[in-house]
């Protein structure tokens, strides 16, 4: 059980736990110096306390006895040190679980797909270099300059993994890259935020791990990967085709007709035009203080798009189906008991 005592701390941070807080939860079974020398190897746990620790933290009797197959490397962080550290290591402990069941479902599959980039592998010397860094992607993506109708699909199957958390809305997200060669993106789900928003985060996340920005300063290059991501939502010839030249005013209905269709936020596109010259400084100050006083409210409606992928669940089918692994093995991969996965996934099958 050597594995155990740094599987039941990381479970504990995943969890957002302090010892004496999975104490309280454990109704005082464990005590936080008792949980201290499980988390030390000091102690180890009976078939009792394992189940208790199960249920408390929401995790399978497998987990505990896993090796810690993933680590973050160079993680690229988006707001997140604005986040208690507590809440810090929840995102990257939950991260890190999440992707140990993905990594281990594809080894079980043999599946062992490239991204279609290199990790930084796009140098960006020069501000203006970033809207072909976006144009490249979409070339690399095979997307022309359609409108994206879902990110985190799109880069899935492009084998880029995107993980959901929920965090304080201070957290947009980070992008890490695992063994030099599988990119991670993760964004905060959270219901305050806007969905146009949340799908800016992944692609400006996107950016991270395809460009190389050292060149420039951190705040420069947190400008630069916004300006990437709002290319990928709206590409320069789409924003021409709109605003068909510059401009002196530009109507808020007409932000909205492009939002609803590229999924985009009005400062978004505003911020874009401006890049392009399409409007003024004075006109884009004027239109943030109206959009303060007046927008911002509104601007978790206007845009019905989805953001998710059912790649994971697809995979766990298709290796049980195949018998490559069993319904107890696919439950525990998707942190399930077998009574729920079964009843949730598995159909009825006629006997033979």
């Amino acid at each position: 059980m050597k594995q155990f005592p740094e599987r039941l701390k990381n479970a504990r941070k995943m969890n957002g736990l302090s010892l004496q807080d999975l104490s309280d939860i454990l109704n005082g079974s464990l005590s936080k110096q008792a949980l201290n020398r499980l988390e030390t190897g000091e102690q180890s746990p009976d078939s009792d306390i394992l189940s208790q620790l199960c249920q408390s933290l929401n995790v399978t009797l497998d987990y505990f006895f896993k090796d810690n197959a993933v680590i973050l490397d160079q993680v690229e962080f988006r707001k997140l040190k604005k986040l208690p550290v507590k809440e810090q290591e929840k995102v990257k402990s939950s991260t890190i679980e999440y992707l140990e069941r993905y990594l281990e479902l594809e080894s079980l599959l043999g599946l062992n797909e490239s991204m279609p980039f290199e990790f930084r592998s796009f140098q960006i010397n020069h501000p203006d270099e970033i809207s072909l860094a976006a144009k490249h992607m979409r070339e690399l993506l095979k997307i022309g300059s359609d409108p994206i109708y879902n990110c985190i699909e799109l880069l899935e199957e492009n084998n880029i993994k995107v993980y959901r958390v929920i965090a304080d809305p201070s957290f947009s997200g980070l992008s890490t890259i695992i063994s030099g060669r599988i990119c991670v993106i993760v964004f905060n789900d959270h219901p305050d935020i806007p969905l146009v928003r949340k799908r800016f985060t992944v692609l400006h996340e996107l950016c991270h791990l395809f460009t190389d920005l050292s060149s420039f300063d951190e705040k420069q290059a947190e400008k630069l990967c916004d300006a990437f991501a709002g290319t990928m939502l709206l590409p320069n010839e789409k924003i021409m085709e709109y605003f068909g030249g510059k401009r002196k005013t530009v109507f808020t209905r007409e932000l909205q007709s492009i939002k609803k269709y590229h999924g985009i936020s009005l400062t978004a596109i505003m911020y874009k035009a401006r890049s392009m010259d399409l409007i003024s400084d004075s006109y884009l100050k004027y239109f943030l203080i109206r959009y303060n006083q007046q927008l911002k409210s509104y601007e978790k409606y206007g845009y019905e798009g989805k953001e998710e992928s059912d790649r994971f669940i697809q995979l766990l089918m298709r290796a049980v189906a195949q018998e490559i692994i069993s319904s107890t093995k696919a439950a525990a991969l998707n942190n399930q008991t077998l009574s729920d996965f079964r009843s949730q996934y598995l159909d009825v099958q006629p006997h033979a």
